[in-house]
């Protein structure tokens, strides 16, 4: 039986981000498939949680950007396991002493990107606080990005940022995957605008709040809100603030995976306000239920090119305030494009990816 340990910062009954939605997904095609054993190494892990078909081992208890402090529980963890080969997501120092274990121990090391800005872009020197704080790990996951046996990119863009940046090519190009929509997909009368991330400040949920509240006046229209909440109570209780005073605007909270796609099977509008992601899992789920994508700033592979799955407002709010209003009053168009993008998400973002990723880790 194949050891294989999912070495991701985060576990997704933690707080449940693209990374962990798609670190599940593959835990759990590799039980379905069989013939594997299990660790998931995680440094943010829920204590109730003791899943039976696999194992999880927390690492440390770092902050982010502080992840090397963790070294010597990680390469602890791992020479208890003695793993026949590691897949770690989202770019750290974990990558670096992964890839470090993997070298001397006659394992496999697979990195999987993540994020375009923070996984394959060098960090820019400034005379920051911040800039500080990321230097140690950011050196160390470039270790790890120059040692992998493997490298999995997400997107074309990736590839390209990888060749430039490190002058290494991605052994494999994979799109995320998802498994087919189960949830009947029936849109309700009432327009459903949904803003689906964990609220941070990258994601720019106060665009979505403006959004919100500038179209107001528009009859018959539900904006909702739906992440975990920030870590800063102060700028958390803000943004809440703000919703609150907005008659047609809700917060939902954090929602399990479940409760979001039967949501998305019931809305007709996705925005998102991020300044940048790798590829938004929210993309695909949101395609494959009917639901055009309206983006301020991300544009993964310049999918929104045409108009066939959304728009990309190339950071322009006016414009992104132009295009939610055509997608929310032009029923023809929306429904066109929900359609179109249905059948995209199911030719691209299958589970046939996430057979081609565990190839990979059989190889």
């Amino acid at each position: 039986m194949k050891k294989i340990c999912i070495l991701v910062p985060t576990h997704w009954d933690f707080i449940m981000g693209g990374a962990q939605y798609q670190a599940k997904i593959l835990i759990d095609r590799l039980i379905q498939r069989g013939g594997y054993e299990i660790y998931y190494l995680a440094n943010r892990v829920n204590p109730l949680i003791t899943p039976s078909e696999y194992k999880i081992v927390k690492i440390g208890d770092s902050v982010r950007f502080k992840y090397y402090r963790d070294a010597p529980q990680l390469l602890g963890a791992l020479r208890d396991i003695k793993p026949d080969v590691i897949w770690q997501h989202v770019g750290c120092a974990y990558t670096g002493i992964a890839a470090y274990y993997a070298k001397g121990c006659m394992c496999r090391f697979v990195w999987h990107i993540a994020s375009d800005k923070e996984d394959v872009i060098p960090l820019k020197f400034s005379f920051s606080v911040k800039y500080f704080l990321q230097i140690i790990d950011k050196k160390i996951l470039e270790y790890g990005i120059r040692r992998s046996d493997a490298i999995i990119a997400q997107t074309k863009t990736q590839f390209d940022l990888l060749k430039l940046n490190y002058k290494l090519e991605p052994t494999s190009v994979i799109a995320n995957f998802h498994p087919e929509p189960t949830e009947c997909i029936e849109k309700s009368k009432k327009i459903k605008v949904l803003w689906v991330a964990n609220f941070k400040r990258l994601k720019q949920p106060e665009i979505f709040i403006q959004l919100a509240q500038e179209l107001s006046d528009l009859k018959n229209v539900e904006f909702l809100m739906i992440g975990a909440a920030h870590v800063d109570v102060q700028w958390q209780q803000m943004q809440e603030e703000q919703i609150s005073a907005i008659e047609n605007l809700h917060y939902l909270g954090e929602m399990p995976q479940e409760e979001v796609n039967l949501l998305f099977a019931a809305s007709h509008i996705l925005v998102n306000t991020s300044e940048y992601e790798g590829f938004s899992n929210t993309f695909i789920q949101a395609w494959m239920r009917k639901v055009p994508v309206l983006s301020l700033i991300v544009n993964p592979d310049n999918v929104f090119d045409n108009e066939f799955l959304g728009n990309c407002a190339f950071g322009s709010y006016q414009d992104l305030k132009k295009y939610t209003i055509e997608m929310i009053t032009n029923d023809v168009k929306r429904e066109r494009i929900g359609e179109q993008a249905y059948v995209h998400a199911l030719e691209n973002y299958s589970m046939k990816n996430v057979d081609r990723l565990i190839e990979i880790l059989d190889q």
